[in-house]
């Protein structure tokens, strides 16, 4: 069984089983709304992949060749049926921008494999070739899908649209693998692939993509794709680094991984892309676009996807030095502890009380966010943060 064969499986289930469940299966990805948060699981990343190599698979032309021109309109009226399929009762504008993202996806992945030299030979086709005729005798067992082989058996399905774009296939299928040998260790390295294909389409072929868009009224959503994050990269080893948020370096050298990982909760393995390298030690900020999680053996491996990377100059905390201990443990007693949330950035001020580390946060209108190692946190209003200050001797000039 072809690995394809393995990952329509995955998506479908098997269809010697019951031809029913496939079709359900294979339909209910339409609930998936990819732009829903930017957390996803391991399990969400294979369904995604699966389901776009299903949409690939779909990508049909009876042209011998992509010509000068990177879009075709024929393509694209593929991808939209298939997309009404996977999400039945959109609206137009939706099939439309669901059909050209898939499409300019898989362009983009096969420019950016010819510009890193990947080739392929002819017996690659025809291995390729075989994959993809396997692939559609699956769907073509499935019920309720006579319209879209529309009369073909699955060959002369290849053979009459499927046929010139073996080759983009193929080469997507060597990026992969070059992928996973250049991240042994990080699970979703095809998204690694396809965010650098991605960028690589963007410049050097935006104006194309901008002129097809225009052509056939397609619209791309706005929308704020990541989200912004400031930390501390932990440890770098085989091409991913662990990068804790809200940590400034000076934080490493007192504070275990494990204390880290779970005062934070935001320990996550990042991909060291070319562009933007790292060493152990930067603060930097990065643009999240996901994060999700894989367990092996019992112990769980955080990961995350990102599109760009910033080192910064630490932004230290200042440690206080106590002479009045004692009044402020007072202070610090009388207050309502609550469950503490993960702050998105480094501490203004921190000190220790009673061998218990303390961490200040400024926010609006004078107010104070206090974290207390064990105990949790409070937002201290103007008025209590201003006599705070005073015990600690912070000058707010």
């Amino acid at each position: 069984m072809s690995e394809i064969h393995n990952e329509l499986v995955k998506v479908a289930g098997d269809l010697t089983a019951s031809k029913e469940r496939v079709k359900k299966q294979v339909l209910k990805q339409a609930h998936i709304n990819r732009r829903k948060p930017f957390r996803f699981t391991l399990l969400t990343v294979v369904l995604t992949l699966c389901v776009a190599g299903f949409v690939m698979v779909q990508l049909l032309t009876n042209e011998t060749k992509q010509t000068s021109s990177l879009f075709h309109e024929r393509q694209l009226q593929h991808f939209e049926r298939i997309s009404q399929n996977m999400w039945p009762g959109k609206e137009r504008e939706f099939y439309k921008e669901e059909a050209y993202l898939s499409y300019e996806k898989l362009i983009a992945s096969y420019y950016f494999a010819e510009s890193l030299g990947i080739d392929y030979s002819k017996n690659d086709l025809e291995v390729e070739r075989k994959k993809q005729v396997d692939q559609l005798e699956m769907l073509h067992q499935s019920p309720g899908y006579e319209d879209f082989f529309q009369g073909l058996t699955p060959k002369q399905y290849v053979e009459t649209y499927l046929e010139p774009l073996l080759p983009m296939y193929t080469v997507r299928a060597k990026l992969y693998d070059k992928y996973k040998e250049k991240y042994p260790t990080f699970y979703a390295y095809q998204e690694v692939a396809t965010i650098d294909a991605k960028r690589y389409f963007q410049a050097n072929f935006a104006e194309q993509a901008t002129t097809f868009q225009k052509e056939h009224n397609i619209k791309i959503r706005s929308s704020s794709y990541g989200s912004s994050k400031v930390g501390t990269v932990a440890k770098v080893e085989s091409n991913v680094f662990l990068f804790v948020e809200g940590v400034i370096p000076d934080d490493l050298n007192h504070m275990t991984k494990e204390q880290l990982a779970e005062k934070y909760e935001q320990a996550d393995w990042y991909p060291v892309l070319d562009d933007f390298p790292v060493k152990q030690g930067d603060y930097i900020t990065l643009t999240s676009i996901g994060t999700g999680s894989i367990e092996e053996n019992g112990v769980v491996r955080k990961y995350g996807l990102l599109n760009k990377l910033e080192v910064l100059e630490p932004a230290i905390t200042k440690k206080l030095e106590l002479d009045n201990e004692q009044e402020v443990a007072q202070f610090l007693r009388d207050i309502p502890w609550q469950p503490a949330d993960v702050m998105k950035r480094p501490p203004e001020y921190s000190f220790q009380v009673e061998g218990v580390r303390i961490e200040i946060w400024n926010g609006y209108g004078g107010s104070l966010y206090i974290q207390k190692v064990g105990s949790g946190e409070i937002q201290l209003s103007a008025n209590r943060a201003k006599q705070l200050k005073v015990l600690l001797g912070i000058d707010e000039s």
